[in-house]
């Protein structure tokens, strides 16, 4: 059976994108999206923040147009980081491979 490896939503950047430059000048740049969401009770929403990397043209792209606050649309995959402390204590954590980055240009980041 083939499993199916797809996630979409749409939030706001928290922090402005962070851009670098890894191995043979592949460029990588990453940021958080919050997503808003109903918890059932009237006096309170709920917020999920999901970390989000993208690379080459893409990434290039979100540094350059994406600030915190931005609003963005996210279609990808979901990747599982794994890794040990130097204490020998395991960690795992959850983030979007993004395939695809939708985005409003808003006249301020035009002029940029």
């Amino acid at each position: 059976m083939m499993n199916i490896d797809f996630v979409f939503f749409d939030g706001n950047l928290t922090h402005d994108p962070e851009e670098r430059i890894v191995g043979d000048n592949k460029r990588l740049t990453t940021f958080t999206v919050a997503i808003n969401h109903p918890t059932g009770r009237e006096d309170k929403d709920g917020v999920s923040y999901i970390p989000v990397e993208t690379w080459g043209k893409q990434a290039e792209n979100c540094a350059k147009y994406l600030t915190k606050g931005s609003r963005v649309s996210v279609e990808g995959a979901l990747r599982q980081e794994r890794w040990q402390d130097e204490d020998g204590k395991n960690h795992s954590r959850i983030k979007i491979l993004a395939r695809n980055v939708r985005f409003d240009y808003t006249k301020k980041q035009e002029a940029a």
